[in-house]
């Protein structure tokens, strides 16, 4: 063996050795731990859709947005599923150092993913992207409501909220267009020998497209269109409003510590949601400010960026940051949404919630607990509600000259829906 071949084993051995760390990282952190992540994110953020769409809760305008945020993030975290957690679990670790200067690795899962990435990809940038301005829309929605409560209130209504929405994902996905056009397949034929038997196997690669090594789209969407619409925009509008919502609530707090004014029901209810929405931004700007980093220092170096260790172990942590702001949703409404979680006793232990907000649970057991809950949205101003648990016969008729509806915005006019329990 000459020097040269001794030289080249050394260099691949210390290329597997190093490549075996980040790979095992990628199987630790990437896999094990982002899926467990996702996993429970998923099913947090379900739960959280089903609860923000009941009726009782749909009619604020922020719920219509952090439902729709819910759904959204859940998309989101599919993707990472699909495109990083299964994909690091999966991967064949074995085949790398005989494989480390060929052009392919096929396994199973790589196959598949190959075939999926097409669509995986430009679907989960646009979820990203519609997750990043919901998030801002709800910095806004409430920062109206505390900033100018009586200026631009027409604008927190559940059809402006909506109509807010579908802007908002239709400008993500004509932004994200030509991503769809940035990568293609490439197939090859290998034949493969095995024992006296000879075959041909079609591999497929993700490699860039002649559209996406274009200087024009290099240039315009991974960077000076990254920079304004995906960075700088989202994040001035969610340092904006927060400060300018801590501001007033400061501000609003020394007034009433110097008329010794308390801090009322309806007051506490607007204060929670508010920390809610405060608590969301701060998750969201401690686990995307570094991604955001990561994708300017991969806009300026370009693609050989990744081809450096430190970047792909960044970006493995920042894959997982991401996974956190997308599955902290749960957790966070569940801690500062008391009417959150009064929803999720009434939705999954069949319980009511009775006028002076205690769970009752009804006794008879022929009603539909979860009926008359989504069902009642008017109660006669008649019903005497001296007792936790309002009795109403079922045979009684109530006209509809008698009902009046209650408010649906509990934190604006401090009002709530009474649900009737059966004693």
């Amino acid at each position: 063996m000459n020097n040269s071949s001794i030289n080249l084993s050394i260099d691949v051995s210390r290329t597997c050795v190093n490549d075996y760390i980040l790979l095992d990282f990628k199987r630790i952190v990437e896999g094990w731990i982002l899926s467990c992540i996702c996993l429970f994110g998923i099913c947090g953020n379900l739960l959280t859709c089903i609860i923000l769409s009941n009726s009782q809760m749909r009619g604020l305008s922020t719920n219509v947005y952090l439902l729709a945020l819910s759904f959204v993030n859940t998309l989101v975290l599919i993707g990472f599923f699909l495109s990083h957690g299964l994909r690091s679990i999966l991967y064949d670790y074995n085949l790398y150092c005989a494989n480390i200067y060929s052009e392919t690795l096929s396994t199973l899962y790589e196959l598949f993913y190959a075939r999926i990435f097409l669509f995986l990809f430009p679907t989960h940038i646009t979820c990203i992207l519609i997750s990043i301005y919901l998030t801002a829309a709800v910095a806004i929605d409430r920062f109206v409501l505390i900033c100018l409560p009586h200026k631009i209130q027409k604008c927190r209504t559940q059809q402006y909220s909506i109509k807010i929405i579908f802007g908002v994902s239709l400008f993500c996905i004509i932004y994200c267009l030509p991503f769809w056009f940035e990568f293609t397949n490439k197939e090859n034929f290998t034949n493969t020998t095995n024992h006296s038997n000879k075959a041909s196997q079609n591999e497929r690669f993700i490699v860039m497209s002649e559209f996406g090594k274009r200087p024009l789209f290099r240039v315009l969407m991974r960077k000076y269109l990254y920079f304004i619409f995906v960075f700088l925009l989202p994040l001035f509008i969610l340092i904006f409003c927060k400060a300018c919502i801590i501001r007033r609530l400061i501000t609003t707090h020394k007034k009433k510590r110097l008329l010794g004014t308390k801090t009322n029901k309806r007051n506490r209810s607007s204060n929670a949601i508010t920390l809610l929405l405060l608590a969301i931004v701060f998750v969201f700007l401690i686990t995307q400010f570094p991604y955001f980093i990561f994708n300017v220092l991969y806009s300026i170096q370009g693609p050989t960026y990744l081809s450096k260790a430190s970047a792909r172990l960044y970006l493995g942590i920042n894959n997982v940051l991401a996974v956190i702001n997308s599955s902290s949703a749960f957790i966070l409404y569940s801690f500062f949404g008391k009417k959150f979680r009064e929803m999720l006793v009434v939705i999954f232990c069949c319980k009511q919630i009775s006028p002076d907000h205690s769970l009752c649970v009804s006794r008879q057991p022929h009603i539909s607990r979860i009926s008359v809950l989504s069902r009642i949205s008017f109660i006669s101003p008649s019903i005497k509600q001296s007792t936790p648990c309002a009795s109403l016969p079922m045979n009684r008729k109530i006209k509809q000259n008698d009902l009046h509806k209650l408010t649906i915005d509990e934190e604006e006019n401090g009002n709530t829906k009474p649900m009737l329990c059966e004693n």
